[in-house]
Protein backbone atom coordinates (compact mmCIF):
# COMPACT_ATOMS: atom_id res chain seq x y z
CA UNK A 1 0.00 0.00 0.00
CA UNK A 2 2.86 2.39 0.82
CA UNK A 3 4.39 1.65 -2.57
CA UNK A 4 1.20 2.68 -4.36
CA UNK A 5 1.03 5.92 -2.37
CA UNK A 6 4.65 6.70 -3.25
CA UNK A 7 3.98 5.90 -6.91
CA UNK A 8 0.87 8.17 -6.94
CA UNK A 9 2.82 10.95 -5.22
CA UNK A 10 5.46 10.78 -7.97
CA UNK A 11 2.82 10.91 -10.71
CA UNK A 12 1.18 13.92 -9.05
CA UNK A 13 4.59 15.57 -8.74
CA UNK A 14 5.25 15.13 -12.46
CA UNK A 15 1.78 16.32 -13.50
CA UNK A 16 1.64 19.37 -11.24
CA UNK A 17 5.30 20.26 -11.22
CA UNK A 18 5.29 20.33 -7.39
CA UNK A 19 7.13 18.14 -4.96
CA UNK A 20 4.93 16.17 -2.55
CA UNK A 21 5.97 18.33 0.42
CA UNK A 22 5.12 21.68 -1.23
CA UNK A 23 2.13 23.39 0.34
CA UNK A 24 -0.67 24.43 -1.95
CA UNK A 25 -2.11 27.90 -1.83
CA UNK A 26 -5.61 27.26 -0.51
CA UNK A 27 -6.63 30.91 -0.55
CA UNK A 28 -9.58 31.53 -2.83
CA UNK A 29 -9.22 34.47 -5.15
CA UNK A 30 -12.41 36.42 -5.82
CA UNK A 31 -13.92 35.75 -9.22
CA UNK A 32 -13.92 38.82 -11.42
CA UNK A 33 -16.14 38.38 -14.46
CA UNK A 34 -15.14 41.66 -16.07
CA UNK A 35 -12.93 41.41 -19.17
CA UNK A 36 -9.27 41.47 -18.23
CA UNK A 37 -8.17 42.82 -21.58
CA UNK A 38 -9.71 44.11 -24.73
CA UNK A 39 -10.04 41.40 -27.33
CA UNK A 40 -9.77 42.37 -30.93
CA UNK A 41 -11.36 41.47 -34.21
CA UNK A 42 -8.97 39.32 -36.23
CA UNK A 43 -10.81 39.59 -39.52
CA UNK A 44 -14.15 40.46 -41.07
CA UNK A 45 -14.99 38.83 -44.38
CA UNK A 46 -17.01 41.28 -46.42
CA UNK A 47 -19.62 40.52 -49.02
CA UNK A 48 -22.25 42.76 -50.57
CA UNK A 49 -23.95 45.08 -48.09
CA UNK A 50 -27.50 43.71 -48.44
CA UNK A 51 -28.61 44.24 -44.86
CA UNK A 52 -29.45 47.21 -42.69
CA UNK A 53 -28.68 45.20 -39.55
CA UNK A 54 -25.22 45.28 -38.04
CA UNK A 55 -23.14 44.43 -35.00
CA UNK A 56 -21.16 47.08 -33.14
CA UNK A 57 -17.90 46.19 -31.40
CA UNK A 58 -16.53 49.31 -29.70
CA UNK A 59 -16.38 51.80 -32.59
CA UNK A 60 -16.36 49.18 -35.36
CA UNK A 61 -19.60 48.47 -37.28
CA UNK A 62 -19.95 45.04 -38.91
CA UNK A 63 -22.88 44.57 -41.35
CA UNK A 64 -24.83 41.31 -40.99
CA UNK A 65 -25.61 38.95 -43.83
CA UNK A 66 -27.55 35.65 -43.88
CA UNK A 67 -25.52 32.83 -42.34
CA UNK A 68 -23.13 35.24 -40.58
CA UNK A 69 -20.74 33.29 -38.31
CA UNK A 70 -18.82 34.61 -35.29
CA UNK A 71 -15.98 32.77 -33.58
CA UNK A 72 -12.21 32.15 -33.52
CA UNK A 73 -12.14 29.89 -36.59
CA UNK A 74 -10.97 30.82 -40.07
CA UNK A 75 -14.40 29.97 -41.53
CA UNK A 76 -16.11 32.72 -39.50
CA UNK A 77 -17.15 36.04 -41.01
CA UNK A 78 -16.20 37.80 -37.76
CA UNK A 79 -13.07 36.30 -36.20
CA UNK A 80 -12.40 37.19 -32.56
CA UNK A 81 -9.18 36.71 -30.61
CA UNK A 82 -11.06 36.04 -27.35
CA UNK A 83 -9.87 32.65 -25.98
CA UNK A 84 -13.27 32.02 -24.36
CA UNK A 85 -14.98 32.13 -27.77
CA UNK A 86 -15.43 28.81 -29.59
CA UNK A 87 -14.19 28.24 -33.14
CA UNK A 88 -17.72 28.73 -34.52
CA UNK A 89 -19.46 30.25 -31.51
CA UNK A 90 -22.69 31.77 -32.87
CA UNK A 91 -24.56 32.39 -36.11
CA UNK A 92 -26.99 35.05 -37.30
CA UNK A 93 -29.94 34.49 -39.66
CA UNK A 94 -32.66 36.83 -40.91
CA UNK A 95 -36.11 35.85 -39.65
CA UNK A 96 -38.76 37.87 -41.48
CA UNK A 97 -38.01 41.52 -40.69
CA UNK A 98 -35.89 40.58 -37.63
CA UNK A 99 -32.65 38.72 -37.02
CA UNK A 100 -32.07 35.52 -35.07
CA UNK A 101 -28.91 34.74 -33.09
CA UNK A 102 -28.13 31.08 -32.40
CA UNK A 103 -25.53 29.55 -30.12
CA UNK A 104 -23.65 26.80 -31.98
CA UNK A 105 -23.18 24.48 -28.95
CA UNK A 106 -20.35 26.67 -27.67
CA UNK A 107 -18.58 25.69 -24.46
CA UNK A 108 -19.02 29.07 -22.71
CA UNK A 109 -22.44 29.94 -24.10
CA UNK A 110 -24.01 32.93 -25.81
CA UNK A 111 -25.67 35.58 -23.67
CA UNK A 112 -28.35 38.01 -24.84
CA UNK A 113 -28.87 40.95 -22.47
CA UNK A 114 -27.26 38.91 -19.66
CA UNK A 115 -29.34 35.73 -20.17
CA UNK A 116 -27.89 32.54 -21.64
CA UNK A 117 -29.69 31.56 -24.84
CA UNK A 118 -29.68 28.82 -27.45
CA UNK A 119 -31.47 31.01 -29.99
CA UNK A 120 -33.36 34.28 -29.79
CA UNK A 121 -34.79 37.10 -31.88
CA UNK A 122 -32.78 40.31 -31.77
CA UNK A 123 -34.06 43.85 -31.21
CA UNK A 124 -32.26 47.15 -31.71
CA UNK A 125 -29.83 47.79 -28.84
CA UNK A 126 -29.56 44.16 -27.63
CA UNK A 127 -26.16 43.18 -26.23
CA UNK A 128 -24.70 39.81 -27.18
CA UNK A 129 -21.83 38.44 -25.09
CA UNK A 130 -19.59 35.73 -26.54
CA UNK A 131 -16.85 34.81 -24.07
CA UNK A 132 -15.70 38.21 -22.82
CA UNK A 133 -16.53 40.05 -26.05
CA UNK A 134 -19.67 42.18 -26.08
CA UNK A 135 -21.41 43.01 -29.36
CA UNK A 136 -24.37 45.37 -29.77
CA UNK A 137 -27.09 44.62 -32.35
CA UNK A 138 -28.29 47.64 -34.36
CA UNK A 139 -30.85 48.11 -37.11
CA UNK A 140 -30.30 51.09 -39.37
Amino acid sequence: MAGIRLWLARIIQVLTGKSPGQAEDKQETPVDLAPTKRYEVLAVRKKGDTSRACLRLDSQVIPLQPGFLVGRGASCHLRLSDPKVSRVHASFQPMGASWLVQDNASRNGTFLNGRRIKRALLHHGDTIRLGQTVLTFEER
